[in-house]
């Protein structure tokens, strides 16, 4: 199983591209949502497919700045990330840091569901915490009809 050892890359890059992709704003930003634990945990677990190629875009963006992307200033961060915009790497990376932004509280990001209450988002179905009324239509033999 992969552990924090087998990630090879600067947490401190990691992190500061996910605060260029999720800044901060009125809002928490990403890492203040738990979004890079949330990442780290699927990581560690053997959840996060195209690691290799994050591995590689975290690396070359640590090339390309001199004393390391984290060192930069947000402007030059956003000036190198725009060069990343059409890669792989960074699609999947901008996916995995939505999920955790906007995830489900118990499922270990978004503490106390606050982008949640930024797009205002209310859990629970829009009948009653029961669900929509049965409808005898809707079952075939035991089975619901899609």
């Amino acid at each position: 199983m992969p552990d924090a050892k087998n990630r090879e890359f600067r947490l401190e890059t990691f992190r500061a591209v996910l605060d260029r992709i999720i800044p901060a704003d009125d809002y928490p930003g990403a890492l203040d949502n738990g979004v890079d634990e949330f990442i780290l945990s699927l990581w560690d677990a053997g959840l996060v497919a195209g690691g290799q190629g994050i591995r590689e875009g975290l690396g070359k963006l640590d090339r390309q700045a001199s004393n390391g992307f984290a060192a930069l200033s947000a402007g030059e961060q956003d000036r190198l990330l725009a060069g990343c915009e059409a890669e792989e790497w960074f699609h999947l990376l901008c996916e995995l840091a939505a999920e955790g932004f906007y995830a489900d509280p118990a499922n270990g990001a978004n503490p106390d569901a606050i982008s949640w209450r930024m797009i205002g988002y209310r859990p629970g179905l829009p009948e009653g915490p029961s669900g929509p009324p049965e409808n005898a239509d809707d079952a075939v033999r035991g089975r619901l009809r899609a």
